[in-house]
């Protein structure tokens, strides 16, 4: 039945104090959507087969190739309860990244390819990362470090059109539907555009914004980006053309 589901909900036995209700009625049992297991052998494969096709490649390649799909897929299931399926993809890469390396060395002992392609980076232990120029370092994204995030039910009886601005706007920038970048500039901006002062309603359509263009010498940093409409986006953009 769930063949094709990219998630399953699944009973779990709990306690008189944790258990799901209906009409008030304990069930002994709590509901709780985990990534599918047909959706978890698609995601392996797919990161076994990135991995097969860079055997050559250098390390910073593999790992540029590697980071959309694992920050695609755990975003998706980031909802759920997901955190011990994250854990155990981490298991499964490291150790489909171990034979990659040491595939590359034969002749080297594990403890010579360890050092060379994992390091100690932030207080991390075991970063598989490359050297990118002089003092970057590229790294590769982990499916443990991914945060769970909830979804908040609405309060009461709040719509959409009720005219609540603010409200809607602070409960856009917690939603898990967009990038953590996005929601950190709405709460920089307390839900408004930068351009017109209004605030950001349900429907709108947001873009990233660079302060300083590119073309004038800005850089793409976090102290550089802020959110516009699309419109506002766009009479910006005419206006320093």
């Amino acid at each position: 039945m769930f063949a094709y589901c990219k998630s399953i909900p699944l009973p779990y036995p709990v306690g008189k104090n944790q258990t799901g209700r209906c009409r008030g009625t304990p069930l002994g049992f709590k509901t709780l959507i985990r990534p599918a297991k047909e959706k978890l052998k698609q995601h392996r494969q797919q990161l076994a087969q990135i991995v097969r096709s860079h055997r050559a490649a250098p390390q910073a390649a593999l790992i540029a190739h590697l980071n959309p799909v694992i920050r695609g897929w755990c975003r998706y299931y980031s909802t759920q309860a997901s955190k011990r399926t994250f854990s155990d993809l981490s298991a499964t890469l490291f150790a489909i990244l171990q034979s990659w390396a040491r595939r590359r060395h034969p002749k080297k002992c594990r403890r010579w390819v360890n050092q060379k392609y994992w390091h100690v980076l932030d207080n991390a232990n075991w970063v598989f990362a490359a050297r990118s120029g002089h003092d970057y370092w590229i790294r590769l994204t982990s499916h443990a470090d991914t945060p769970i995030r909830r979804f908040t039910k609405v309060q009461g009886a709040r719509s959409p059109y009720d005219g609540d601005w603010l409200y809607w706007a602070t409960r856009r920038g917690k939603s898990p539907l967009i990038s953590p970048r996005t929601a950190r500039l709405l709460k920089r901006q307390k839900g408004r555009c930068n351009a017109c002062n209004l605030f950001f309603m349900h429907g709108d359509v947001i873009e990233l914004d660079h302060i300083i263009p590119r073309s004038q010498g800005g850089l793409d940093v976090a102290l550089n980006w802020q959110l516009l409409h699309r419109h506002c986006h766009h009479a910006k953009s005419a206006a320093e053309r």
